[in-house]
C-alpha cells in the first residue's frame, strides 16, 4: 500500500508542478499599423518573457509592394503558376509565403495554440492561406483559411495542433494562393494602430532533475506521513 501511495505521489507531483509551470497566453504579436507596404521584416511588438522577440519576413517568391498598414506584397502568382489559380504546391515551390521563427528560451517548451490576423488582398491576389511549419520540413497543413474576400478581415483563425513541448526553435510560414495574375496583392493588414497578428501558445518550464527529486521526495513523505497517522489511528478505535 506505501509503494502504492508513493507512485501515486510522485504523479500527482509531476501534474501539479507542470500545471504551475504552463498557461495558454499570447507569446508573440505584431503591428502593421503605419507601414508603407513597402517592408521587408516587420519585428514584434510583443513577446512573452520566456520567447524571444521575431520578425516577420517574406519569402523568395513575395515582392514587396506598396500598401498603406500592410505587411505582405505582390507576385503571390509567379512562375509555374496557373491561369486558373495558384495551388498550395506551387506556392511552396514559389516560397509564396510570409514567415516568423518562434524560438523558447532555454529550460522551456513550446505549445503553439493558433494564429489571428487581418489580412486584405486586391482582387487578384492570395484567396486561400496555409499554415505550416518547420518540424515536419513545411510537408503538412497546421490549419488553412479559403475564400478570402477582397476587404479587409480580421480575426481571421487559424488553430494549430500538433505543435506541444517543442524544445528547439520553430519557423511558421503561412503560404498564400489561389492568386491569378503577377500583380494581385495581399497581406496582414489593418485600420487601426493596434496588434494585429497575433501568435498564441503556451511556454512551459522543464523541471531539473535536482526539482523533480525534491518535489517527489516531498510529496510522497507527507502521503506516506498522512497513511501512517490513518493506521494508528484505525489502530487505536
Amino acid at each position: 500500500m506505501v509503494k502504492k501511495l508513493s507512485s501515486f505521489a510522485i504523479v500527482m507531483a509531476f501534474t501539479v508542478w507542470f500545471a504551475s509551470q504552463s498557461q495558454a497566453d499570447i507569446l508573440l504579436s505584431w503591428n502593421t499599423f503605419g507601414n508603407l507596404g513597402t517592408e521587408t521584416s516587420e519585428p514584434s511588438v510583443f513577446n512573452d518573457l520566456n520567447v524571444a522577440a521575431a520578425s516577420l519576413t517574406l519569402g523568395a517568391g513575395v515582392t514587396a509592394a506598396t500598401n498603406s498598414h500592410r505587411f505582405g506584397g505582390s507576385n503571390w502568382f509567379n512562375t509555374g503558376d496557373r491561369t486558373a489559380g495558384s495551388t498550395i504546391t506551387q506556392a511552396v515551390t514559389g516560397n509564396d509565403f510570409i514567415q516568423f521563427a518562434v524560438t523558447p528560451n532555454s529550460g522551456f517548451h513550446l505549445t503553439a495554440t493558433s494564429l489571428v490576423f487581418s489580412w486584405e488582398r486586391s482582387s487578384t491576389g492570395p484567396s486561400s492561406l496555409t499554415l505550416r511549419s518547420s518540424l515536419d520540413g513545411f510537408a503538412s497543413d497546421l490549419g488553412a483559411i479559403t475564400g478570402l474576400g477582397t476587404s479587409l478581415t480580421t480575426g481571421n483563425t487559424l488553430n494549430i495542433s500538433g505543435v506541444s513541448n517543442v524544445a528547439a526553435a520553430t519557423t511558421f510560414r503561412l503560404y498564400g494562393f489561389g492568386g491569378t495574375n503577377a500583380l494581385g496583392t495581399g497581406g496582414f493588414d489593418t485600420n487601426i494602430s493596434t496588434t494585429n497578428v497575433i501568435f498564441n501558445g503556451s511556454v512551459t518550464a522543464v523541471p531539473e532533475p535536482t526539482s523533480i527529486a525534491l518535489v517527489s521526495l516531498m510529496c510522497c513523505t507527507g502521503f506516506v506521513a498522512a497513511f501512517r497517522r490513518r493506521i494508528a489511528k484505525s489502530k487505536i478505535a
